[in-house]
């Protein structure tokens, strides 16, 4: 159809149906929707955020964010929580669609409270209900003398009155059942996300000491002047020595008059480090692409249909600075982002100074996968670990040693003389330690499966004397030899720690 030019008889403007703020922020994780909050923050010029998680009877019921950056005025603040409002961003701004604050709380919480300092201005609160705000957008304008108490709040806790605090209250997506065994669990397994959500998205900035944030989780009440855990960063590039000699390498991506620099990393193979593996989840599931946008990580991992994730895949990992333009689209929860084709037809194409394509590139990390694994498969079969030893422990070791058909080995602990510190006992397939000398390794109390170091350790080094029907010379020469030495150790080490 051709668009006729003189078919138009009147302009006019259509306002958003408050409707719509009933979907704000359903595409947010608790991680991303206060790693949005962090972005205000550091938009704002804040050197510290902290982050407090606040409970009742062991439930999450309050969410705070601190910022001791510059903070809002009043015409700031309600310009704040307008819907879509987009101020005037710079280039380094980590803002973009002027939906954040909004969509990152109420994903997660029905009250929304903001209050800011700002130099020269007279402290301002501002609230709004998720109930009303979706029928008609009505915003509370909270009092001077409140804003101001909140203001001495920050100084205590950040050292500046100065900045904005943000206050999330009936706080929904919170475990609601009546165990509080399971309440006390849900919220240990969201602290650790979001301190790995958390150090993996900022990693730059807070290893350059540009940004330090913390997060604290307490009564509500009895949180103001308790510091917080700070954020370690974790970087997904922080490998001692690369997979592949040959990299990293730069890999340059063509569209018209544009060039996209992509940095390749192959990580060593059988990595199993922070940065490589994050949080809980294996490193295999953060192959792909990392896209920074000034030194914040928009997108942990992922081929963004550029190529298939595959196990053999799982080293090769590619830095993307996100500067503009129109080959990559954020969307507002900054946690994906989507190639445009035209990029991707680029990425395809891409190659080094030497010659290496992308392909290339995903064949180089291929083969330092597949070549460790060959010299995996080639060690010797061991004797499978049982009583003892930690499930991961023993997990781990699977995956590194065939194990052999029947028989398992014990670790466990007895009393035995003092100066002797092991024993072998084949026929009933069971390494003993003695108890005299536990408290040394599990200084907290034992359990089944306590002291995982030292058994991990005592177990590669004795395993083979178990895998035979009997014990040899050498056996007995060996086991004599850790029996002098290992008894030795464990006397002097009970010895200067009781000094």
């Amino acid at each position: 159809m051709v668009i006729a030019s003189n078919d138009v008889i009147e302009r006019i403007k259509l306002a958003p149906d408050a409707g719509l703020v009933k979907s704000l922020g359903a595409n947010h994780t608790l991680e991303s929707a206060i790693a949005d909050l962090v972005d205000n923050s550091i938009d704002a010029g804040a050197s510290r955020v902290s982050i407090r998680l606040l409970t009742r009877n062991d439930r999450l019921a309050q969410v705070e964010v601190l910022d001791n950056g510059k903070g809002i005025d009043a015409a700031a603040a309600n310009a704040a929580m307008t819907i879509g409002h987009q101020r005037d961003y710079s280039d380094g701004d980590l803002g973009h669609f002027g939906m954040g604050l909004k969509a990152a709380s109420f994903g997660h919480s029905d009250v929304l409270t903001v209050w800011s300092t700002s130099y020269g201005a007279t402290p301002v609160g501002r609230r709004i209900r998720r109930a009303d705000f979706s029928k008609d957008f009505t915003c509370e304008v909270l009092s001077a003398d409140a804003a101001a108490e909140r203001a001495a709040d920050r100084q205590i806790v950040l050292g500046s009155e100065l900045g904005t605090s943000i206050v999330w209250t009936d706080v929904r997506n919170a475990y609601r059942g009546r165990n509080r065994d399971e309440a006390r669990s849900w919220l240990s397994t969201r602290n650790d996300a979001l301190r790995s959500h958390l150090g993996v998205t900022f990693h730059r900035l807070l290893a350059s000491k540009r940004l330090e944030i913390d997060v604290l989780i307490d009564e509500r009440g009895e949180a103001l002047a308790g510091p917080g855990v700070p954020i370690l960063p974790i970087d997904p590039f922080g490998y001692a020595t690369s997979g592949h000699p040959e990299y990293p390498k730069d890999l340059v991506a063509r569209v018209g008059d544009s060039r996209v620099k992509l940095t390749c990393h192959i990580w060593p193979a059988k990595s199993d480090v922070t940065g490589f593996r994050i949080g809980t989840k294996s490193g295999e599931q953060f192959q792909g692409f990392y896209i920074y946008r000034n030194d914040r990580l928009l997108q942990i991992g992922g081929w963004s249909d550029t190529a298939t994730p595959t196990p053999a895949r799982q080293l090769a990992r590619v830095v993307l600075e996100a500067t503009g333009g129109p080959f990559v689209t954020m969307n507002p929860e900054k946690s994906g982002l989507k190639f445009e084709p035209v990029f991707h037809d680029a990425i395809n194409k891409a190659e080094a100074s030497d010659g290496t394509t992308f392909l290339t590139f995903l064949q180089d990390a291929e083969s330092i996968y597949t070549d460790a694994n060959k010299r995996k498969r080639r060690r010797k079969p061991a004797i499978r670990p049982d009583k003892g030893i930690a499930p991961a422990i023993r997990k781990r070791i699977g995956s590194e040693l065939p194990f052999i058909d029947g028989d398992a080995v014990n670790i466990k602990w007895k009393r035995m003389p003092a100066g002797e510190f092991l024993d072998v006992d084949l026929p009933a397939k069971t390494l003993w330690l003695n108890s005299r000398y536990r408290r040394l390794f599990a200084p907290d109390g034992g359990s089944l499966n306590d002291a995982p170091v030292l058994k991990a350790l005592v177990y590669l080094l004795t395993h083979q004397v178990f895998e035979g029907q009997h014990l040899g010379a050498r056996d007995k020469d060996e086991i004599a030899l850790w029996k002098s030495v290992l008894g030795a150790a464990a006397a002097t080490e009970e010895h200067m720690r009781a000094e």
